[in-house]
């Protein structure tokens, strides 16, 4: 388990052992936005943690949520998981990367936020749960993940250029897995020059015992002769990868002003899903992040400027059938070629004062334009393979624009009460161009097409708090929030009831199918929760506590589709009622409510004995979530589980064992389809030694190879005729089996 700092305020940041860094000869200028927090319920993942985890997360930083009270993760490719805290999960969270609130650019969410940043790359990742402050961010409904980079470093005045660096890199057993990464600087007393590079591949995983059974990955193709994949039954399909990451960061300071610019570029060649119908065959995507930060007589500015491009193809990967039809009424396509192309960019400002002594103000402002455009070749058959003749138009020229505005207020009112108040307007322009299909026989596009498309949904947020510190070993928090999201533009535009386009969307995971409506309005969350925080004065107890309550209007969820929108055909009349099998859904608004329970811990058990400290940590995590409109579970919701960690620390040596405890899911959709899963419990084992600049670790996870299934891994689609509606339903995609991996590390 990761370790994890607790912070009420941050006024500094600490590595994972509470340990003030100190980097001489340089300077470390402070990451913008990071010191600067405002206060709320935050946990922080610090640099050394997220290095020391690296191994295990092979890429994936959205992993990192498992060590957050009330986090998780829902399986998607290597890594692209999504980020999940308190119930709510991917886009109903604020996830920034480096201040960017990036958007998925696909139907299926294959390009989170997250998955452009590399774990390498992350100097903490900044978790808000429950309240969000909101200077943080808008257009989200649940809590707020900040991955921020290490801050800029200069050489200490009068020196001269100074290089440094580091490189790292990792293999574990479980699907061959290899990352590399390396960092290097150049820095002057006023400017520095970082690059950052870093690669991650695996193969398919293979599970703790079979789940399924052995054979070919798909069935063969009439007419094709080509190799098709062996899948032994404990193999999990879909699950290899290629990823590469690049990244130039330049900063300059003059006296009390700070300017940094980030140049990134990612490419993934290929990312298989082993929950999607489809795989990742491309992902190309180039940023560039402009930030400023400048202190003056009256506060400080902060200003930043972004622009993402990325441009994503999906398709059949080597274990998805690549070949359809073969008969006189369809003649034999390959594969359906799936393309988005993606734009956002925007501009932040925020400024910050100090009108007395005891009083903070933020003002800020935010703007976001974003254009995704999302079309499907033809097949070379054309309309005898009913994917032509036309292109089809899944959304074209559709736009997400958000221009934002918010005042906050914080003050200290004494020793023992501080408190904050703040008020967010995001108004949110969406609009989409006509589109097509394959053609006009099978997919009629005439009513989308005439109905009027463009909305404006204006959100209001509002957060309070107050904090009361008695003394210096005990801390409480009570505060409320209203937060809004709009939805986003495949659950408002998608279009097509054809079921081989109804397929091709959703990003949870379920094998389901799914259309658009148009009528959405946006989620209005609304929040009461409280934070109990104990810890004495060495820093060697602590225990955190925190309830939470939140009710949702217009939660976005799915309903069985309506025999006015997807037809009367005798499979989709049967799909009202079924309770077995993928279903047809139709994203629809209607209420929720979810209400749970984070705890959080660690204890120094002995100190300075002949084998050196011992250390216990662990969190304990319980959410229920229920769609009280119809009286059913919340989708992907997870069970109650529990992390905890026994560490000793000698002499340079660092030893963990980790328990992982998750219960029985049995709070299920009915309306999905969604599956139950069986409660377990892993095992993981780590070693490893620091010496100067130098890191060794060598670890096992799952140590007893237990055969489990992930509660928030969804269905498993990773192999077969994934487009033919004939992957078996119920079974759930299953987690990783034994591993043992090697890791090391060097500055310099």
């Amino acid at each position: 388990m990761l370790a994890a700092v607790s912070a009420a305020g941050l006024g500094c940041l600490s590595n994972a052992h509470g340990e003030t860094i100190q980097l001489p000869p340089f300077d470390v200028v402070a990451p913008r936005g990071v010191t600067s927090l405002p206060p709320g319920p935050t946990t922080v993942i610090g640099a050394t943690a997220i290095q020391s985890a690296a191994p295990t997360l092979a890429g994936d930083t959205a992993k990192l949520m498992s060590d957050v009270p009330g986090g998780a993760y829902s399986t998607g490719g290597g890594v692209s998981s999504l980020p999940v805290l308190d119930g709510l999960a991917d886009d109903q969270l604020n996830v920034q990367a480096d201040g960017v609130a990036l958007i998925s650019a696909c139907g299926n969410h294959m390009n989170p936020p997250l998955s452009y940043v590399p774990p390498s790359s992350v100097g903490n990742l900044v978790v808000y749960s429950n309240l969000v402050p909101v200077s943080v961010g808008g257009n989200a409904i649940g809590g707020a993940i900040l991955a921020e980079p290490p801050p800029p470093a200069f050489a200490a005045p009068g020196k001269d250029v100074v290089l440094s660096g580091n490189a790292g890199a990792f293999f574990s057993s479980n699907g061959s897995a290899f990352g590399a990464n390396v960092s290097l600087t150049a820095a002057g007393e006023n400017a520095a020059v970082t690059y950052n590079g870093s690669v991650v591949t695996a193969g398919n995983y293979t599970a703790g015992g079979a789940f399924k059974d052995a054979g070919p990955a798909y069935p063969a193709t009439p007419g094709i002769v080509s190799p098709i994949p062996w899948l032994g039954g404990n193999v999990v399909g879909s699950t290899a990868y290629l990823v590469e990451n690049q990244d130039l960061a330049v900063a300059v300071r003059q006296q009390n002003h700070l300017l940094q610019l980030d140049l990134g570029f990612q490419n993934i060649p290929y990312q298989g899903f082993p929950n999607a119908r489809m795989d990742m065959v491309g992902n190309q995507a180039a940023s560039a992040n402009l930030k400023y930060n400048g202190v003056y007589g009256w506060g400080t500015l902060d200003g930043q400027l972004y622009f993402q491009n990325v441009r994503h193809e999906m398709n059949f990967g080597a274990d998805k059938q690549f070949w359809y039809g073969g008969d006189m009424m369809s003649p034999l396509s390959p594969g359906m070629p799936m393309d988005t192309h993606a734009q956002n960019g925007g501009a932040k400002l925020t400024a910050t004062t100090h009108p007395t002594d005891h009083d903070t103000l933020r003002l800020g402002a935010e703007l976001q334009l974003y254009t995704y455009n999302e079309w499907w070749p033809p097949s070379p058959h054309g309309v005898l393979s009913m994917m032509g003749p036309n292109t089809f138009v899944e959304l074209n020229d559709g736009r997400q624009n958000r221009g934002d505005a918010f005042v906050q207020w914080d003050r200290t009112w004494s020793s023992q009460w501080d408190t904050q108040i703040g008020l967010r307007s995001d108004t949110v322009f969406m609009n989409a161009g006509p589109v097509q299909g394959y053609n006009d026989m099978m997919y009629d596009a005439s009513q989308f097409n005439g109905a009027a498309r463009s909305r404006t949904f204006q959100n209001w947020d509002f957060t309070a708090m107050a904090t009361y510190t008695p003394n210096a070993n005990q801390q409480y928090r009570l505060g409320v929030s209203q937060q809004s999201a709009a939805p986003n533009l495949h659950a408002l535009y998608s279009w097509s009831t054809n079921p081989m386009a109804m397929e091709m969307i959703g990003w949870f995971g379920d094998g389901n199918y799914y259309v658009g409506n148009l009528a959405l309005k946006p989620a209005v969350s609304r929040t009461v929760a409280a934070t109990a925080d104990f810890h004495n004065d060495s820093g060697d107890l602590g225990l955190q506590i925190r309830p939470y309550l939140t009710y949702v209007s217009n939660y976005i969820d799915a309903q069985r589709c309506p025999l006015a929108v997807c037809g009367d055909a005798d499979y989709i009349v049967q799909n009202l009622f079924a309770t077995t099998g993928f279903v047809y859904l139709q994203f629809v608004n209607q209420n929720a409510r979810l209400y749970g329970l984070d705890v959080s811990g660690h204890a120094t058990l002995v100190r300075d004995t002949p084998v050196g400290d011992f250390t216990a940590k662990g969190t304990i995590a319980y959410v229920n979530g229920v769609n009280t409109t119809v009286d059913d579970n919340l989708y992907n919701i997870m069970p109650l589980n529990a992390n905890i960690s026994l560490e000793q620390n000698f002499h340079g040596w660092t030893n963990t064992l980790g328990m992982q405890f998750v219960a029985a899911k049995t709070s299920i959709s009915q309306v999905r389809n969604e599956v139950p899963t069986p409660g377990y419990s892993l095992f993981n084992f780590k070693s490893a030694y620091q010496w100067k600049n130098f890191h060794f670790e060598v670890g096992v996870t799952n140590l007893f190879n237990r055969l489990y299934y992930l509660p928030l891994g969804g269905a498993y689609v990773g192999q077969g005729a994934t487009m033919a509606q004939a992957n078996p339903w119920g079974v759930p995609v299953p987690g990783m089996g034994r591993s043992v991996y090697v890791a090391t590390s060097v500055k310099f």
